[in-house]
């Protein structure tokens, strides 16, 4: 019997990372089957990506960003109204000449919407990450190449990406290096190292990025802990159900192998 067509709104909805995890891997098991609606999923992606790519990124100077955060501080008495905040802006530009003004809230808009935009993509990053996690531990296909070596994992995940992604054990008591797989996230891919930690499956994904070096930014998701950086010209996404101390630890050790990359 043919399974009924999933509507336009939710394919939408999938590939920007808005559906929840069982509707996610529902629909992710539906393009493998079925050419048509895979050839649709990547449509989308690259229509994405193009935008993505396209789009100019202004970064808000940190006075702005300093005088926002104060500006839309909630008070106790009244929080996030929309009234008060509108007023607290008219104040703030008040004894401004109005041309200046002006350009003040184009600068503050313009700013409002690369956070806003930004923390989407970071929002989609993340939900795939995990699913990407969940799959690979509910389908038991946690690696594609099965070995403790790291010289033995590398070479094969280098042929297979067009990249070559730092791989190393984690030097940390209880930890065991599984192996490596090829996965995609966020629609391109990326190396995923998969590891032991005591009873508990982490998985390490790497990818290219043009971005400078950052520090780990740590959060916690569905039960999930998970940290991302960037590092020597790559993206690191690492994810854990192991609690949030020993969940540092490996976070540490990861960062300690990038840097022999």
């Amino acid at each position: 019997m043919m399974k009924p067509q999933i509507e336009t709104q939710r394919i939408n909805a999938f590939v920007d990372g808005e559906l929840d995890l069982v509707n996610q891997l529902e629909i992710e098991e539906r393009i493998k089957g079925d050419a048509g609606l895979r050839a649709q999923v990547d449509a989308l992606r690259q229509l994405r990506a193009a935008l993505r790519e396209d789009a100019e990124y202004h970064a808000a100077p940190d006075a702005l960003r300093k005088r926002m955060a104060a500006m839309l501080a909630p008070e106790p008495a009244a929080r996030s109204r929309p009234a008060d905040m509108a007023a607290a802006l008219q104040r703030w530009l008040g004894w401004r000449p109005m041309a200046t003004s002006f350009g003040l809230v184009a600068t503050l808009l313009v700013a409002l919407n690369v956070v806003g935009m930004r923390s989407a993509e970071e929002a989609r990053l993340m939900d795939d990450v995990v699913a990407s996690h969940v799959r690979s531990t509910l389908g038991q296909h946690l690696v594609d190449i099965a070995s403790s070596e790291h010289h033995v994992v590398k070479p094969w995940l280098s042929s297979k990406l067009d990249f070559s992604p730092p791989v190393n054990e984690l030097q940390i008591p209880g930890s065991v290096f599984l192996g490596g797989r090829v996965d995609y996230v966020d629609g391109h891919p990326a190396a995923a190292l998969v590891y032991r930690q005591g009873e508990h499956v982490v998985s390490s994904f790497v990818w290219p990025n043009t971005g400078k070096d950052t520090k780990p930014e740590f959060s916690s998701q569905r039960g999930f802990q998970m940290a991302h950086w960037s590092q020597a010209g790559m993206a690191h996404w690492v994810i854990s159900d192991v609690n949030r101390d020993e969940f540092k630890a490996v976070v540490s050790a990861v960062q300690a192998g990038g840097e022999d990359h």
